[in-house]
């Protein structure tokens, strides 16, 4: 039994009308009957796929197609290529209903009528199909010689060649119903040496054949109109050469061929009918390189298409649009951007597989107009445009890159393959982009674009950075390398989040270094590590600003002001504490100032949570080696609790630095290192206070800052940079989480553009 598909209700009439406006009184529209779903012959039993959510109303919806195949009296068939085979359906104008076919290893054929033919695998039957009664059993006609060949139908006749190479004999049959001689005719009028090379049925009662005689000091070519009811030949001409299998066409008073020389040198030619061939051939167009030109008669009009199948080619050209030439007055038409199939209607007209800008992809009807002009009219469609075009958009509208190892997938997906172009997300405050360009194909169907993000970022000039969180942009450019319709361009937005991380001043969970140099210049070296490179590096220097030789204490203190980015702290000379409260952007807002009388700390650090509220703390040692914790409080105005005395002896270290969590447990840690050179850590008890101090190692003495710079080869663990008096000194530490051992050995440390010229790194 067919399945079929049922176009709406709506639809289905508005189709049928719109047919009905131009071919009134024809053969190809009969009345609409929406629920309508009769069975067909047993044994096809695939459903056609559900038809294109957006085809156009007033138009028949059907599946992708890409060309027609043969048009009959209320329906016609066409064939698509799939990577698993052709698939064959047919639509009936008449119900709006789509029936796929199963599928047959010699294929379908249409003979001009409702009558469609194929070959049973494997076997000698061939089974004829009446469309225009799908519950009808189909004929069988039995052909056993396997001397012959299967060419097409006409009618309900099967059309066979013969050929003997070695005795230079052929000829063509027609095997219809029936029993006898009626039933298998050789068609009279053909040479004894006859060579098939094509042939298409014109009507129910007519085809069109094109073969070749060699008769051993020359290969000649001929056209031949064969009368299918008398088995005849009833007229031919002799026409030129062609390289390649070629198209030619027959109306009631014009025939239309083409000829190639060579593959780069092809005509188009017309010839009026009678006379036996013997009228005068005209040249009509020059074809180039149109090696599969398509070739139509609609009255005084040529239509054609040089370079047929134009939605996958990989070049523009001016010669993929179907063009009507009036071989009268010589105008021309231009009928559709392109097509890949052209047939004749029962009625006179034609059925082209192509499409056009302005409508899409589908099935028009070609029938001349009042006025005598060709019009084209889209009785049919895929839902599919001509014009390049997005069909779906896969970006979420939040991209978490704390999740996927920090890695999202977007994707777009084009109309088809043949386009080269590019995709871009820009970050719209930094203006730093990801991209990735891409070049066409001439596969069919749908393409997915996708861009697998590595959560980096890059501006004109600078290395690599990871993205920030924030608003960003997707833009989306292609150029169709057919050159059929404008350029596409595209656009959307979408945010990222992140979580801030330690000395993270840029939003974008991988730490910062803060700089200053001898001019009193800070500088801003944001930490990026990727799998491409065994360890972290700067992604390039930033100027902060000027003006801040003017204090004697710097200090990155994580988050006290109550926002998400990282502050800092700034201590001038007359022993004032201002607060530079961290925008998220790599700057910082004007000062606010904490408070007089800081003078008496000769160390400050800052930026872990002591006592375990989830804000940053403060540590400082006065001259006489006592320690002090400032709790803070996430208040910009006050961002400091009163102080409370830690313990004493802490005269003994020329160095502190507060670097988070290193040791395995929640709370923040503090490292020390003493005048010897060896460093000690303190681990944090979540209190303000510290477990009593475990040695890490000696050397130390030869780096000018300990900086704990959070996680800066983002494996979850804290980590400390030791800046030496040049980058080549400098070294990066990674945290580990355990107390007797809280680093690895040590690793490059690239973490500053140069480290030469600054006199603190914090």
């Amino acid at each position: 039994m067919f399945h079929v598909r049922v176009a709406a209700r709506h639809r289905l009439a508005a189709a049928v009308t719109t047919v009905l406006a131009v071919t009134a009184g024809t053969a190809l529209t009969t009345a609409a009957h929406a629920n309508a779903a009769p069975t067909a012959p047993a044994g096809v039993v695939r459903a056609a796929s559900a038809a294109p959510a957006d085809a156009q109303d007033a138009v028949i919806s059907i599946p992708a197609t890409t060309r027609i195949v043969g048009a009959g009296q209320s329906g016609f068939l066409a064939a698509e290529a799939t990577d698993t085979g052709t698939t064959f359906r047919w639509t009936s104008t008449a119900t709006g209903t789509t029936t796929e076919l199963p599928k047959r290893y010699s294929g379908y054929y249409a003979g001009g009528t409702d009558t469609i033919a194929t070959n049973e695998d494997a076997k000698t039957s061939y089974l004829l199909h009446d469309m225009a009664s799908p519950g009808s059993a189909p004929k069988v006609i039995e052909q056993p010689d396997t001397r012959l060949r299967w060419r097409g139908l006409v009618g309900r006749q099967l059309v066979f060649s013969s050929g003997d190479t070695s005795a230079e004999q052929g000829g063509l049959r027609l095997i219809g119903e029936g029993i006898g001689a009626g039933s298998d005719r050789k068609v009279k009028g053909l040479p004894a040496n006859f060579q098939f090379q094509n042939m298409e049925p014109v009507s129910a009662t007519t085809m069109f054949v094109r073969y070749l005689v060699d008769d051993g000091d020359a290969t000649r070519f001929y056209l031949a109109v064969v009368d299918v009811e008398t088995a005849s030949v009833v007229e031919q001409r002799e026409v030129g050469p062609a390289t390649h299998v070629v198209d030619s066409a027959v109306s009631a008073g014009r025939v239309a061929w083409v000829e190639g020389a060579s593959t780069a040198k092809n005509e188009l030619k017309y010839a009026d009918r009678g006379g036996e061939g013997t009228t005068p051939a005209v040249k009509a167009v020059d074809l180039g390189n149109g090696l599969r030109t398509h070739v139509s008669i609609l009255g005084d009009w040529l239509a054609y298409t040089p370079l047929p199948y134009a939605q996958n080619e990989q070049f523009p050209s001016d010669r993929f649009a179907f063009t009507a030439l009036n071989v009268v007055d010589k105008r021309t038409v231009k009928l559709l951007d392109h097509a890949t199939t052209a047939v004749p209607t029962p009625d006179g007209a034609l059925l082209v597989r192509g499409g056009t800008l302005a409508q899409g992809e589908g099935i028009y009807r070609v029938a001349l107009g009042a006025d005598g002009t060709p019009t084209a009219t889209l009785v049919a469609s895929t839902g599919i445009a001509t014009a390049l075009k997005l069909v779906k958009t896969d970006v979420p509208a939040v991209v978490d890159l704390d999740k996927n190892d920090g890695t999202a997938t977007l994707s777009w997906t084009l109309s088809r393959y043949n386009a080269n172009g590019t995709v871009t997300i820009r970050h719209n405050r930094t203006g730093k982009t990801a991209q990735r360009t891409f070049t066409g194909a001439s596969t069919s169907g749908t393409r997915v674009i996708d861009l697998a993000w590595n959560g980096l970022l890059s501006s004109p000039g600078d290395s690599s950075s990871f993205a920030p969180a924030g608003d960003y942009t997707w833009e989306f450019d292609a150029k169709p390398q057919n050159g059929i319709g404008p350029d596409l361009k595209e656009s959307g937005t979408f945010k990222v989040t992140r979580t801030t991380g330690l000395h993270d001043y840029t939003d974008n969970s991988s730490p910062d270094l803060l700089s200053r140099d001898a001019s009193g210049v800070l500088w801003r070296d944001d930490v990026v590590n990727t799998s491409s490179v065994p360890f972290p590096y700067s992604s390039g220097r930033v100027k902060i600003g000027g003006g801040w030789q003017i204090y004697d204490q710097l200090e990155a203190v994580g988050n006290l002001a109550g926002s998400p980015a990282g502050d800092l702290v700034a201590r001038d000379k007359t022993g004032v504490l201002w607060l530079y409260q961290g925008k998220g952007d790599g700057g910082f807002a004007g000062r606010t100032k904490i408070g007089g009388g800081w003078n008496t700390y000769n160390k400050i650090t800052g930026g872990s949570d002591l006592d375990s509220d989830g804000r940053s703390d403060l540590l400082a040692t006065d001259t006489t080696g006592a320690l002090w914790f400032y709790k803070g409080t996430g208040n910009a105005a006050s961002p400091f609790g009163a102080r409370v005395k830690v313990g004493g002896g802490w005269g003994i270290f020329n160095q502190l630095t507060a670097v988070g969590n290193i040791a395995g447990t929640t709370a923040g840690d503090l490292v020390a290192r003493d005048t010897a050179g060896v460093l000690w850590l303190y681990e944090g008890r979540g209190n303000g206070t510290f477990a009593p101090r475990t040695k890490i190692g000696g050397g130390w003495g030869s780096f000018v800052h300990l900086v704990g710079i959070g996680d800066g080869d983002r494996d979850g663990r804290n980590d400390l940079y030791a800046v030496g008096s040049s980058v080549s000194f400098s070294k990066f530490y990674a945290g580990t989480g355990d107390t007797k051992s809280p680093f690895k050995p040590a690793a490059s440390g690239a973490l500053l553009w140069n480290s030469a010229p600054v006199n603190q790194v914090f």
